[in-house]
């Protein structure tokens, strides 16, 4: 669940800028990067349709030193929501993420950008207070449906790199070594892409118990 707001001086991102802007940003978030079918299509399918992204056009945008006006750099927010359990996990990639997106929008502009000219934020969402579907839940009922289509066992089984796992939660290959999430369950080594997966997993089967 990625909702992206980016806010821009109005006039200053031309129609092209917006649509490159959306596309780069929402490759870099659900993709797996290198177009390997590291992760599922069911899994992609449900990610893709629960990223959203959008502009707001800001009139009169003023800093400090005043009415910003072109050719400056125009300043960009750039507010991102997720659910408050993924925030702290997920801010430095996708903040790295936002950033070099921008400073390529910057070099194919000219522009030369202060970083006072740049915030990402990123928002957590109480638990109970995520409305997927007009419904009040929490990150695991995002995870859940999120994950849904590939724990139905609808995708055709694939081959695993020597020393990696599926992540039996959303079906992305972990590479398994130093800094894998890994859980032991029933005596076998259980690798996970995110803590989130890693947590939805245990308290899906600590519950079945």
């Amino acid at each position: 669940m990625f909702l992206i707001e980016v806010t821009a001086p109005r006039g200053a991102l031309t129609e092209a800028d917006r649509g490159t802007l959306a596309e780069e940003i929402i490759s870099g978030l659900i993709s797996a990067g290198d177009g390997s079918a590291e992760v599922p299509e069911a899994t992609m399918r449900r990610a893709r349709r629960m990223t959203h992204l959008g502009f707001h056009a800001l009139t009169d945008w003023h800093t400090g030193d005043g009415l910003w006006r072109p050719p400056a750099a125009p300043p960009l927010w750039f507010r991102i929501t997720v659910p408050e359990a993924w925030r702290t996990e997920l801010s430095r990639h996708l903040m790295g993420w936002i950033r070099r997106v921008v400073h390529r929008l910057d070099r194919r502009h000219g522009w030369t950008r202060e970083p006072s000219s740049l915030w990402v934020t990123l928002t957590g969402v109480a638990e109970g207070s995520i409305g997927l579907g007009g419904r009040p839940g929490g990150a695991d009922d995002v995870l859940d449906h999120l994950t849904e289509e590939f724990r139905a066992g609808t995708d055709p089984a694939r081959e695993v790199p020597e020393g990696s796992v599926i992540d039996p939660m959303c079906g992305m290959v972990v590479r398994l070594g130093p800094g894998a999430i890994t859980v032991q369950h029933d005596g076998e080594t259980l690798g996970f892409c995110a803590a989130a997966c890693r947590d939805g997993y245990l308290r899906r089967h600590l519950a079945a118990r």
